[in-house]
């Protein structure tokens, strides 16, 4: 048997339809202990997991703990992110299943998820404030400068559990740059 629709729609909303270990979209429901291994079709047993990541670590049992680690971090980091605000759980999917659809027809789905996103972004450009305008420019400006991005660090399992709220607090401060 296999995770159903409703517990797969619940992971993905939980993570912000993003993999709990690298951030990037397109995820799958991963189960944490397999079902070769007799491992639950439940919420406990499930990771959002792109399908990198879910290629690099979904059958190791080594690393079952760790992504068991980063899935509730990146649940906290989620929440502590949008808390209040109404999320388009919806317009999430629809570009999750957009990029997922570019491995397939590369010309087609990319027309369509440009349209998707530049809907989007009106959308949300017509509801921003001066202070959102203001950092949105910034990012938009430092994002066109033709320099590679970085590699993210993650913290280690370890790092995670010993950080705390405040931490995650403080990860999320910075990437609204306050």
């Amino acid at each position: 048997m296999a995770f159903s629709q409703q517990i797969i729609n619940e992971v993905k909303e939980k993570a912000a339809f993003k993999c709990c270990r690298c951030q990037t979209i397109s995820v799958e429901v991963h189960h944490i202990i397999p079902q070769k291994d007799k491992g639950p079709d439940t919420i406990d047993n499930a990771a959002p997991l792109c399908p990198n990541c879910h290629s690099s670590f979904g059958d190791n049992p080594i690393k079952r703990k760790e992504i068991t680690q980063m899935r509730d971090w990146w649940y906290k980091v989620v929440q502590k992110t949008y808390p209040t605000k109404d999320i388009n759980y919806q317009l999430l999917n629809d570009i999750n299943t957009k990029v997922e659809a570019l491995a397939s027809n590369q010309d087609q789905a990319l027309i369509d998820l440009k349209t998707t996103l530049k809907n989007a972004a009106f959308e949300a450009i017509e509801q921003m404030t001066a202070g959102t305008a203001s950092s949105t420019a910034t990012g938009i400006a430092n994002a066109s400068i033709a320099s590679p991005s970085p590699s993210p660090s993650f913290p280690s399992p370890e790092e995670i559990e010993a950080a705390g709220d405040e931490w995650i607090q403080n990860q999320i401060d910075k990437t609204r740059g306050k």
